[in-house]
């Protein structure tokens, strides 16, 4: 199959005024978005283009060190991601969700060991994109769990404290508030796998076939990337919420106020 047309500069530039029609929508309605899509907009083509000028250098590198240690680096960046999304304390939370997503990769890196041999699933090629699509799709279901286990938690710590006086150990007394958390946060990603190839092409797939792929590889690999993504998301959700929840309970089941930032 042919590779992917290149797309000229001129000609993106040209396709970026179709935005015209949501800044005209945004005015019609009097909300004040316009200039933050247009700052959006300048920043993800500025943090693109840097990103395709450092992955240039990378890919041409391909030094396992680097590669680990890239990855580490996109692993951190998420952490403090979701914390901020989250409205938590990075100074006080990091270093307790921080090993979720350390270990999660380490499962999803060592189920893909079952697909590629060592050399190829560390090579820069395949390591930073197949890890960025995983931590990229983790973080909204992260957030979402963070959030709903300690809203429900604050909003309910009486229901909280009466389970331990009634002789709940501390697993017991917050496994309530863990499974509407982590139900709100993996429902979703149930409903997009459920509807994959019927409501949607997916992204992977896509970019495989403009690649020049054909679809059987695409859909194999798109397969592949969706159950690493539900796991990924499941996983590191449940250990975000048990390892964040060590910091924001103390031993008698009272909840430290300190570790929130205040909302705007």
């Amino acid at each position: 199959m042919n590779e992917t047309m290149a797309i000229s500069i001129p000609a993106l530039l040209i396709f970026s005024f179709i935005l015209v029609f949501p800044v005209l929508i945004f005015r019609h309605l009097r909300l004040r978005l316009t200039r933050d899509l247009l700052i959006s907009m300048a920043r993800m083509a500025v943090q693109l283009a840097l990103v395709a000028v450092y992955l240039e250098y990378i890919f041409r590198l391909d030094m396992l060190l680097v590669n680990v240690a890239w990855v580490l680096v996109m692993i951190v960046v998420a952490s403090g991601s979701i914390l901020r999304q989250s409205l938590l304390s990075w100074r006080k939370c990091l270093w307790t969700i921080l090993p979720a997503h350390l270990l999660t990769a380490l499962l999803i890196l060592t189920g893909f060991l079952l697909v590629f041999d060592f050399a190829t699933i560390t090579s820069a090629r395949y390591l930073v994109p197949l890890m960025g699509m995983v931590l990229g799709n983790i973080l909204r279901s992260n957030v979402v769990a963070l959030d709903r286990f300690f809203s429900e938690l604050r909003a309910n710590v009486e229901v909280h404290i009466q389970y331990l006086t009634l002789g709940a150990n501390g697993a017991e007394a917050v496994r309530p508030f863990l499974r509407n958390a982590l139900r709100a946060a993996v429902g979703p990603q149930i409903g997009t796998v459920a509807t994959m190839g019927i409501v949607s092409l997916p992204g992977m797939m896509t970019g495989q076939i403009l690649g020049g792929s054909s679809p059987a590889v695409a859909i194999v690999y798109q397969i592949m990337i969706m159950i690493a993504i539900f796991t990924a998301a499941t996983v590191s959700s449940f250990l975000a919420m048990h390892f964040a929840k060590k910091a924001a309970l103390d031993p008698c089941g009272r909840l430290n106020e300190g570790i929130f930032l205040k909302r705007p």
